[in-house]
């Protein structure tokens, strides 16, 4: 079912990143690209291992179709492709529409997508009110709120602080998880190799980099390990390149 969308997808990202640098591009560095194209132009969580694990099935399998369960990853991907969604991408793509009327009858993917656009209010609703109930029912439970470039522990005031701005205690992110002025002079990865720092973009889409792994204070979003590719493009800027 989904074949098709993830082998156009490395086709396309493939022609794009040889046409930039004159090099042949491998399989991880294309993945790499995708994802980081995912979250950051899609808002779209999906990590590079998955794409890769995904892209190998579909070159060894030919007879062999498969289905990505998220639904935010396969329109985030017809995005990508520049196609509105899903269905967009079959009706364009004439040799898909059989497969595609066969899985939306047996699956119902379809209803799904139009039930969660039509219905997005009520959800993230009935959300909101959840977090609420909570928050009341631990009424000894300890606090913490994003203040400049870290967390700090703060009494539960609902009047001072807005319930966005609320977040449960914990000791370990309060200690280790700092905001970090993005600079060409940081040691951006450590002897092994491993990335020292995660980086996200903030409602002004502009990124911003953190000591260790978590969420986004300010949009919620999951933080991504730095790359070379996005020290290049956001940090280290080269000229050459311009």
């Amino acid at each position: 079912m989904h074949k098709k969308l993830i082998l156009k997808a490395f086709e396309k990202a493939k022609n794009e990143e040889e046409k930039l640098t004159g090099i042949i591009v491998s399989k991880n560095r294309l993945s790499e690209i995708i994802s980081e194209v995912l979250l950051n132009d899609y808002k779209c969580v999906f990590g590079d291992k998955s794409l890769r694990v995904l892209y190998t099935k579909a070159k060894n399998n030919d007879d062999e179709d498969f289905e990505i369960k998220q639904v935010r990853v396969v329109d985030s991907l017809c995005k990508y492709l520049g196609y509105e969604d899903y269905i967009d991408f079959v009706n364009n793509n004439s040799n898909l529409k059989g497969d595609a009327e066969l899985s939306k009858n047996k699956n119902g993917i379809h209803k799904t997508v139009n039930f969660i656009t039509k219905n997005k209010f009520f959800i993230i609703l009935g959300f909101l009110l959840i977090i609420v109930l909570v928050i009341f029912s631990k009424k000894q439970q300890r606090w913490m709120v994003w203040e400049n470039n870290q967390y700090i522990e703060v009494e539960f005031d609902a009047e001072k602080y807005s319930l966005d701005q609320l977040k449960i205690y914990k000791e370990e992110t309060v200690v280790t998880f700092k905001k970090i002025k993005p600079s060409c002079d940081l040691i951006f990865f450590d002897k092994s190799g491993n990335p020292k720092f995660w980086y996200g973009k903030n409602l002004k889409g502009e990124l911003e980099l953190f000591s260790s792994i978590g969420l986004h204070p300010e949009t919620g979003k999951t933080l991504k390990p730095i790359s070379k590719y996005m020290i290049d493009k956001y940090i280290c800027f080269d000229i050459s390149n311009n």
